[in-house]
């Protein structure tokens, strides 16, 4: 929980300082971005960008998001493999987020926030930490990270987008690698498929009982 905490408040911390960096030193919002956000041209000529860039968001409503599923599955990581393994899985989630947009995105593309490294915990906990609850999350975390994996997948094949959904799908790849070898393939994949069945049974009945309270 302390390392989750401790994340939460650098994130909080930077968008502060992305806040007041523009009018104290004249700098625009996109040239903020440019200068400390990830992109194959920026790590080139800036290599401390894959750190910068890991902490840093777009505006409120991308912080917030983030910060409640950090939340979610950060806390309960912890709980269960220990801080440590908590931060290197977020941070090689991260980085292979970063590594997966080297690939697909021109060099000049410019992408920032922690989504990566918050998938590769997700990957993690879908497999680790299944029946695990984030306060205040209703469902077991490894629901949610389907959810959250499924609705990621489509965002990749939906087109072209603000949200980096190939970073996010790199950060989930590295976050499975880790829970496979952590839980084993077999019980590995027994989880995937009773989430995934658990899943497409409330697809299916939720709205035949909504019909049914109204009638």
């Amino acid at each position: 929980m302390r390392l989750t905490i401790i994340l939460i408040l650098i994130i909080i911390a930077v968008f502060i300082i992305e806040v007041f960096s523009f009018p104290l030193f004249g700098l625009t919002t996109e040239q903020f971005f440019d200068e400390y956000g990830f992109s194959t041209n920026n790590l080139l000529t800036r290599p401390w960008v894959i750190i910068t860039s890991i902490f840093m968001h777009g505006d409120i409503t991308h912080l917030l998001s983030n910060i409640i599923v950090l939340a979610f599955f950060g806390m309960a990581l912890e709980e269960e493999i220990g801080w440590k393994r908590t931060l290197l899985i977020f941070m090689i989630g991260a980085f292979a987020g970063q590594l997966f947009s080297v690939f697909y995105y021109g060099p000049g593309e410019i992408s920032i926030g922690a989504s990566a490294g918050i998938f590769g915990l997700i990957g993690v906990g879908i497999l680790v930490a299944p029946f695990s609850f984030g306060f205040p999350n209703p469902m077991p975390l490894g629901l949610l990270g389907i959810i959250y994996a499924v609705y990621n997948i489509a965002g990749v094949f939906s087109g072209p987008s603000d949200i980096s959904y190939i970073a996010h799908l790199g950060g989930l790849f590295a976050g499975l690698v880790f829970g496979f070898y952590y839980k084993g393939i077999k019980k590995g994949v027994g989880i995937v498929v009773l989430l995934t069945t658990v899943l497409l049974a409330l697809i299916l009945t939720i709205p035949l009982i909504i019909q049914l309270l109204a009638l």
